[in-house]
């Protein structure tokens, strides 16, 4: 594969980056936090919404949605999906309840994924739950200049992550 993985130096060790590298620091503490912060947050979802954090951030993209409906292609875009996997996710909220799966009115080809009243509720639900958790767990303790580092930071990676995959999606 060309690009983005021609761009990375491999060097003649013993393939583990040095722990005092303040950028290999960054990067663990980043992973590390980010994974448990995600798993407490899908233990919330789950005692209190019984949705999975993957659940959760379908129908909140839906609930804040235009007529809160979506095309699935755009869904699954939008949402760093593979349209399998979505389809998949979207089928679990079918069954629920709370999305419906519906012939596109633009699109004879493509489909649309359609929040149900019920999944509005489960979406306002989920929302407090997650609300709550991620002031509790994050947003509490941090300093303003915390968030604002925060934000820069990942606004940062948000628009280089989105240019490789816009670039590499295409084939």
């Amino acid at each position: 594969m060309r690009g983005l993985f021609e761009a990375v130096a491999i060097e003649p060790t013993n393939g583990i980056e040095d722990r005092d590298n303040k950028r290999s620091l960054a990067w663990r503490v980043f992973f590390e936090a980010s994974t448990r912060l995600q798993g407490l947050l899908e233990a919330q979802l789950k005692a209190g919404a019984n949705l999975s954090l993957s659940d959760y951030n379908i129908l909140l993209m839906l609930y804040e949605s235009p007529e809160q409906k979506m095309r699935m292609g755009e869904l699954a875009e939008r949402l760093g999906f593979i349209p399998s996997r979505l389809t998949y996710l979207v089928s679990g909220l079918i069954k629920e309840g709370w999305v419906d799966k519906r012939p596109s009115g633009t699109d004879r080809r493509g489909y649309e994924a359609v929040l149900t009243p019920s999944g509005i509720e489960a979406t306002e639900l989920a929302s407090r739950i997650h609300q709550a958790t991620v002031r509790e767990l994050l947003l509490d303790e941090l300093t303003d200049a915390h968030i604002d580092q925060i934000v820069e930071a990942f606004e940062h990676l948000d628009l280089r992550t989105r240019d490789i995959q816009g670039g590499t999606s295409g084939g």
